[in-house]
C-alpha cells in the first residue's frame, strides 16, 4: 500500500506530464502536470480518446498507427523520443517532447507517455539564432572594415613604387630611353603585384587556400629590399646574410609583402639612429627562416604582447595593422611570424627582431 501511495505521489509531483492510455487509445491516467500543460482537468479526459490532446493532423491518424502497432509489432514512436505537437483545451497548439513506453497489467496492454512543453525552449533557441545572425552580420561588417584597411595598407606599397618609377621614367625619356623602358617594365611588375595583393587578401577573406608553387626565395627577398631602399633618402647599412638559394613551396607574393612590411618597420625604427643597421638573416632549413633585425630602440615590454593585434603600433602615425596582416599571411601559408625579444636573439643589434617561418614542404 505504501509503495502505491509513493508512486502516486511521484506521478502527481513530477514537472513532466504523464499520460497513460489503454490499448484502444483511451486515457487511464492524467497527472497534475498534464492538467497544467493541456488545460484539462483529469476527470474531464479520463476515458476519452487520447486524440483529444492532439491537433487534427495527428488525431486523424493516431488510432490507425496504434492498431498497426498492435497488429504488426512495428513501433513508430514507442521507445523513441521525438518532438510532436499537442493541443490544449482552448485549441492552442504547442510543441512538445514525447516519450512513449509500453507495459502490461492484469493481462492488458497499456502505454504511458512522458510529455514536456518545448514552447519556452524553442523560443529561446529562436532568440539565440536571431542573436547569432546579428552577430554574424556584425562580424561580416567588421571583417569588411578590416579587409578594407588591409587592402589600403598593402596596396600603398606597389602604388608608391609605381609613382616613383613613373617620375624617374619621365626624367629619363629624353636622356636615357633604355633606362625609361626598364622603369616602365618595373611599373608593369608593380601593377601585377597590386593585382596579386588584391587576390591574396580576397582569398584570406574567403578562407580559401591558394595552390602553393615552387619559387626561389632569394629573388623575393632581394626585390623586397630593393623596393624599400628605393624610397629611402638617408643612409642605412642593410645586409642580407648569404645563403644557398633553394626551392621553396609557397606564395612568393605573400613572402615579399611580409618582408616589405618588416623592412619598412625596421627603417622607421632606425630613423632616429646616427648609424642605421638592419640585417636580413636567412636560414634555408625546414622551416625556412628569415629574421629582420635592427638597431633601433626596440619594442617596449608592455607593448610586446599586443604587437600582432590590429591597431597596435609603436609609431605616432599609421594604422598599426601591418604586423597583424603579416601574421595572417604567414599563417595562410602554413607558417608563423613572431617577435623575438633581445634576450632570445642569437646576435642582437640592440633593437627589434621579427622572425618569419615558412615550411619547406607541405603535406
Amino acid at each position: 500500500m505504501f509503495e502505491r501511495e509513493q508512486m502516486q505521489a511521484l506521478i502527481n509531483t513530477t514537472v513532466d506530464g504523464i499520460i497513460s492510455i489503454s490499448a484502444d487509445g483511451r486515457i487511464q491516467l492524467f497527472n497534475a502536470a498534464s492538467e497544467k500543460l493541456f488545460g484539462w482537468k483529469s476527470e474531464e479526459v479520463l476515458g476519452r480518446n487520447v486524440s483529444t490532446l492532439m491537433p487534427s493532423h495527428y488525431a486523424d491518424h493516431h488510432d490507425r498507427y496504434l492498431q498497426n502497432y498492435l497488429d504488426s509489432g512495428i513501433a513508430r514512436i514507442i521507445g523513441v523520443g521525438r518532438q510532436v505537437q499537442g493541443q490544449r483545451k482552448d485549441g492552442t497548439i504547442f510543441p512538445m517532447d514525447l516519450s512513449v513506453g509500453e507495459f502490461q497489467a492484469g493481462g492488458q496492454r497499456y502505454f504511458v507517455g512522458i510529455v514536456r512543453d518545448l514552447t519556452a525552449s524553442i523560443a529561446e533557441n529562436e532568440r539565440l539564432k536571431t542573436l547569432q545572425r546579428q552577430l554574424e552580420q556584425s562580424d561580416r561588417y567588421s571583417a569588411l572594415k578590416e579587409i578594407g584597411a588591409a587592402l589600403a595598407h598593402e596596396l600603398n606599397q606597389p602604388l608608391t613604387a609605381i609613382d616613383l618609377f613613373l617620375v624617374a621614367a619621365e626624367r629619363s625619356l629624353d636622356s636615357d630611353t633604355a633606362r625609361a623602358r626598364e622603369l616602365f617594365t618595373r611599373v608593369r611588375q608593380e601593377a601585377t603585384r597590386a593585382g596579386s595583393i588584391i587576390k591574396r587578401i580576397r582569398e584570406m577573406a574567403e578562407q580559401h587556400d591558394s595552390d602553393p608553387s615552387l619559387f626561389r626565395p632569394q629573388q623575393a627577398i632581394q626585390s623586397a629590399v630593393d623596393l624599400c631602399l628605393s624610397t629611402e633618402s638617408r643612409k642605412v647599412e642593410l645586409a642580407i646574410t648569404p645563403f644557398e638559394d633553394t626551392d621553396l613551396l609557397g606564395d612568393e607574393t605573400q613572402l615579399r609583402m611580409i618582408l616589405v612590411n618588416l623592412i619598412k618597420n625596421a627603417l622607421d625604427a632606425t630613423s632616429g639612429q646616427t648609424e642605421r643597421r638592419i640585417e636580413i638573416r636567412v636560414r634555408p632549413d625546414d622551416p625556412f627562416t628569415v629574421d629582420v633585425v635592427d638597431n633601433g630602440p626596440g619594442v617596449p615590454d608592455s607593448l610586446a604582447p599586443q604587437l600582432f593585434e590590429p591597431f597596435t603600433s609603436t609609431k605616432s602615425h599609421g594604422l598599426g595593422i601591418g604586423l597583424s596582416i603579416c601574421r595572417t599571411m604567414a599563417e595562410h601559408s602554413h607558417g608563423n611570424l613572431y617577435y623575438l625579444p633581445p634576450a632570445e636573439q642569437t646576435r642582437s643589434l640592440g633593437g627589434a627582431c621579427f622572425r618569419l617561418e615558412l615550411p619547406r614542404r607541405r603535406a
